[in-house]
């Protein structure tokens, strides 16, 4: 079994519309979509706060069998999203409606670096606050670094992290995957675009490799559905080393996703 550590965005997902809440968040979507595959053992590290929806987060990791020994529950208040859903279950998100609680907070801490180091793969995103300290690890480590640049503009900024990052994630469009081959021509990192009912396109050393979005009968929620992909793709890349399957795996996992409210 592989060891895969996700860090460290743990919140709830709160949908208005449907009256619901559901725990989530970046790195305990992306160790659930692991955990499901049943080939690796899943943690979780990151702050959570004393209220209910550090709760909330801790039912559904352990309905995952996620291992939270180094979830810290800090005195506060959890990360927390208002969601609101369009009709065709597109998202619509705002940054005033996101809290960041004890979050933000994070800090790999100095005993836990060897605890980091002890995995087979880390997921983290670039939006994490302890992500200069995870470069800096693994820069000096083997294990597989995987990084979430979510929906973001690309910028020449990034270069400078990819030598300690394996795998590169952005919610894309089409017009960033010239600069994505270029980058994979310069760095060893593999770069994947995730590109919604077009699919999902990934370079390796120039190479372009690219996966049709496996097709659902009703598009409920697309909250958490990159995630998943990402989830899926990793462990499957651990395990067998090839794009290709890798992307189908993603692709196969963020078509359940879509299929209900909620990430996992």
């Amino acid at each position: 079994m592989k060891r895969i550590l996700s860090l460290s965005c743990c919140c709830v997902d709160i949908f208005p519309d449907k009256g619901t809440a559901e725990a989530g968040g970046n790195s305990l979507n992306v160790a659930a979509s692991c955990a499901n595959t049943g080939k690796a053992d899943v943690y979780l590290t990151g702050n959570i706060g004393t209220d209910s929806y550090a709760e909330d987060i801790k039912i559904k990791a352990a309905r995952y069998k996620i291992n939270c020994d180094k979830l810290y529950e800090i005195e506060g208040e959890s990360a927390n999203n208002k969601i609101y859903l369009t009709a065709d279950g597109d998202r619509l998100i705002s940054d005033e409606n996101w809290v960041n609680g004890v979050y933000i907070n994070y800090r790999i801490r100095e005993e836990d670096e060897a605890f980091v180091k002890s995995f087979d793969a880390v997921a983290t995103t670039c939006r994490d606050p302890a992500l200069s300290q995870l470069l800096k690890i693994s820069a000096e480590s083997d294990f597989l670094l995987s990084v979430d640049f979510m929906e973001r503009t690309p910028t020449e900024e990034w270069r400078g992290m990819f030598p300690a990052i394996n795998l590169f994630f952005i919610s894309g469009k089409s017009e960033y995957l010239p600069l994505l081959k270029q980058w994979s021509l310069e760095f060893t990192t593999v770069f994947v675009a995730t590109l919604g009912e077009n699919g999902s396109v990934a370079y390796k050393g120039g190479e372009e490799y690219s996966c049709e979005a496996v097709k659902v009968d009703e598009v409920v929620d697309t909250t958490g559905c990159g995630d998943s992909y990402q989830g899926a793709f990793i462990v499957d890349y651990l395990i067998n080393g090839d794009i290709k399957s890798a992307m189908r795996a993603g692709s196969e996992s963020a078509a359940v996703t879509l299929s209900f409210v909620g990430a996992c």
